[in-house]
């Protein structure tokens, strides 16, 4: 079956014959007979032609001239009058809005009645400034009359708190990896460089993959157990030396890197390695730590303490709920004072709205549970109760508010604190009890 070629004319044999090959590429390539092309054809043409695949190759049957694209012609004649008139008109428009023609109110329209009404009797029209017929909600402030000029308003950009610069992440380096590497067997290698990457389930897989491949092609597979064996070998040497490049890099920016990442470090320690690299870099990663929890822990009491100074309660909560180490907690003499505003607070005078705002600051705070309000606002909205009792779970004192029955919290189960091996085992049924020999 013929099929669709783009061929490029190469050179010409003779008379008689001339080479090809596929426009653009290397191959296919071949010849062609004179009388198969077209008048005028000459050396780099590409044309298009019909082929046959067959067992010894390309034939092809018929080739057809290329298309010779005619360059576009763009320009416009511009036909003027005479020669002295211009051929562009230009003029420029003032900015703003054009000018609309007043075309009255809509049909059905009574807006516009209603405030010419208004107008007639001498009372402001309705939804602008100074609006004296809106009722006036809880929380709104003075009214345009009253309302001091907005040159007189306090600035208040000042107090927002400054962006905190944001941790540096880490970039361990691999020294003491390739140190690794480098002494071990060429024939290991390869098991190294799979354990650095992703430890023994890497080494598994690479193993899997060869012997997949050794399989296909006749060879020998690699044998599992021994691959392994040798692994497990060099497996804690790695761990070693991907800590130790990591505490260095941490030990760096000891200062500017978060805490988080900080303790992760600490905790993957191997300190039974035995080396005293790893023991230096623990200690002074150690003193490092505490330092800075310290300092974050003060400097976080006292944000604390400062917004409940200044009265701004959802603040304080906020700041509380943001602990800057799991271990941080809040002075037994702050935590009073804040659990005394929330209380006075929450109370049946606060609107609605204060409410679901106070609801939600002190859900997340640590002082959730000691939170006591007196009752819910007067005229509390459904939205309100509603939200009250999705959080009645985490502030048990809106359940008794709400009616919602929320079971006690569980207790911290010990057993938990103990190894696996070390815990009672469960008691056999009766009747699989063994039987004592005394009684037999």
């Amino acid at each position: 079956m013929a099929t669709k070629l783009e061929i490029e004319l190469t050179s010409r044999l003779d008379s008689d014959n001339w080479t090809w090959r596929a426009a653009g590429a290397r191959s296919p390539k071949g010849t062609v007979a004179s009388q198969l092309l077209y008048d005028g054809a000459k050396i780099g043409d590409v044309a298009r032609a019909d082929v046959a695949m067959g067992l010894d190759g390309i034939e092809i049957l018929s080739v057809t001239a290329p298309i010779t694209k005619k360059a576009p012609d763009n320009r416009i004649e511009l036909i003027g009058s005479s020669s002295d008139e211009p051929l562009v008109n230009i003029s420029l428009k003032k900015k703003g809005r054009p000018d609309r023609p007043n075309r009255g109110p809509r049909e059905g329209d009574d807006r516009s009645r209603r405030g010419g009404e208004r107008a007639r009797q001498g009372q402001p029209a309705k939804g602008r400034r100074g609006d004296t017929d809106r009722p006036r909600r809880s929380g709104d402030g003075p009214s345009g009359q009253d309302r001091p000029p907005r040159t007189n308003r306090p600035n208040t950009t000042d107090r927002r708190r400054p962006s905190r610069p944001e941790a540096k992440r880490l970039h361990p380096k691999e020294t003491h990896r390739r140190e690794v590497l480098d002494s071990l067997l060429p024939e290991h290698r390869p098991i190294g460089e799979a354990l650095v990457k992703g430890g023994l389930p890497a080494v598994r897989a690479a193993i899997a993959e060869q012997n997949a491949l050794a399989l296909a092609a006749g060879n020998p597979e690699t044998p599992v157990d021994a691959t392994l064996k040798i692994a497990e070998g060099i497996l804690p040497r790695i761990r070693v030396a991907t800590w130790l490049d990591r505490a260095e890099a941490a030990s760096e920016i000891a200062q500017e890197i978060s805490l988080k990442d900080l303790r992760a470090i600490l905790a993957a320690a191997d300190r039974s390695a035995k080396n005293p690299q790893v023991t230096e870099l623990f200690n002074n990663l150690s003193t490092v730590l505490t330092a800075r929890s310290s300092a974050e822990t003060d400097k976080w009491q006292q944000e604390v303490a400062s917004a409940v100074d200044e009265n701004r309660l959802v603040r304080a909560l906020r700041l509380a709920a943001k602990l800057p180490d799991p271990a941080a907690k809040l002075p037994a003499e702050l935590a009073e004072r804040l659990v005394g505003l929330c209380n006075a607070e929450m109370s049946a005078e606060t609107p609605s709205d204060r409410w679901m705002v106070l609801i939600d600051a002190v859900a997340q705070s640590p002082i959730r549970r000691q939170v006591q309000p007196t009752s819910l606002p007067n005229d509390a909205t459904p939205e309100l109760i509603e939200f009250a009792k999705e959080n009645a779970g985490r502030i048990p004192a809106l359940a008794q508010l709400t009616g919602v029955s929320v079971p006690p919290p569980p207790r911290p189960e010990i057993l938990a604190m103990v190894p696996k091996t070390s815990r009672p085992a469960k008691s056999t049924p009766s009747d699989e009890t063994p039987i004592p020999t005394d009684d037999l």
